[in-house]
């Protein structure tokens, strides 16, 4: 018994003494192998144990993008609205607000959240590379695809007999 309290007592001191950085280098490492769960659970460590280290805005978007890519849109949104609200400056911003949107209008078919959401990011990334689709996702709003292409195919037509 006493053997096994001193390894998880090295184990627990061990584990404490690792940095953002090297829970970084993980979340990393998880994410390139699509491995959602573990990317989950290190970035909660980072923003949990680290809240004003230099990786906590990553991995609070690393959280999103696990929720996101795990089926959870509600978990996804609550953590791309957070990083969107703590972090305007970081280059991901833009696309977590994005996300945001998409999964109002796309996944939760919740269509004037979406809206609200689309036209924020056109006010404040009106040149992004985005901005073209975001353009599109607006007109699109609660269409269904074949409205939305038959749509495109009239505007096309139209302008060509121009």
């Amino acid at each position: 018994m006493k053997i096994f309290i001193s390894f998880f007592l090295f184990l627990f001191t061990s584990c404490s003494n690792i940095t953002d950085q090297e829970l970084w280098m993980k979340i990393e490492h998880a994410k390139g192998n699509k491995n959602w769960d573990s990317t989950m659970q290190v970035s909660q460590r980072i923003i949990r144990d680290f809240p004003n280290g230099r990786y906590v805005g990553w991995a609070r978007f690393a959280l999103a993008e696990s929720y996101r890519f795990k089926n959870q849109p509600r978990e996804a949104l609550d953590n791309y609205k957070l990083f969107h609200k703590q972090y305007p400056e970081m280059q991901p911003s833009a696309l977590s607000l994005f996300l945001t949107a998409y999964i109002y209008n796309n996944n939760l078919q919740m269509f004037d959240s979406a809206k609200v959401y689309y036209e924020e990011f056109l006010k404040e990334f009106p040149d992004h590379d985005l901005a073209p689709s975001v353009k599109f996702e607006l007109e699109s709003i609660g269409k269904s695809p074949e409205e939305t292409l038959n749509e495109h195919h009239q505007n096309r037509t139209r302008i060509a007999k121009k």
